[in-house]
């Protein structure tokens, strides 16, 4: 198959048209949505959040037609970094902020709270045992004054 002055996607189209496959039969087969690979297949490198996608399913989806991914990702960032405007509309994924992983918000907003009472209840059990057990010592104490007293 000659490749020679072809996009990617025309490449792309062109591989799984040879295989004579549809693009539902390419779905069932990868599991790539059929938005995807019409994406890919229309050189439409923009409808993709990151550089990370892009290249993850151009690269599946070319090794599944029997094409070599790494050569037609090499075609994709050559182009985007050409400075020709004609490269996706996301900016490179290094620029991407770091998002942080935690526990949900609503997981946040009850740790504390919950924290907070299992300590008052703690501080209020042990009052209360420390009371009693003075009550008793107590008690103890003026048993033994009254036998003393008595004896």
């Amino acid at each position: 198959m000659n490749n020679e002055g072809k996009t990617i996607g025309e490449m792309l189209r062109a591989a799984r048209e040879a295989k004579n496959l549809t693009v539902e039969q390419v779905n069932r087969e990868t599991r790539i949505s059929i938005q995807t690979i019409r994406s890919l297949e229309r050189d439409d490198f923009g409808a993709f959040p990151s550089e990370t996608y892009l290249k993850g399913f151009l690269r599946n989806y070319a090794e599944f037609l029997g094409l070599d991914g790494n050569a037609l990702w090499s075609m994709v960032a050559s182009r985007a970094g050409g400075g020709s405007g004609a490269g996706p509309s996301w900016e490179i994924e290094t620029a991407l902020k770091e998002e942080k992983l935690g526990p949900p918000p609503v997981i946040r907003r009850l740790i504390l709270p919950v924290l907070v009472l299992l300590v008052v209840l703690f501080v209020w059990m042990w009052l209360r045992e420390k009371r009693r057990a003075d009550r008793v010592e107590h008690s103890r104490v003026e048993t033994v004054v009254e036998i003393g007293a008595t004896g």
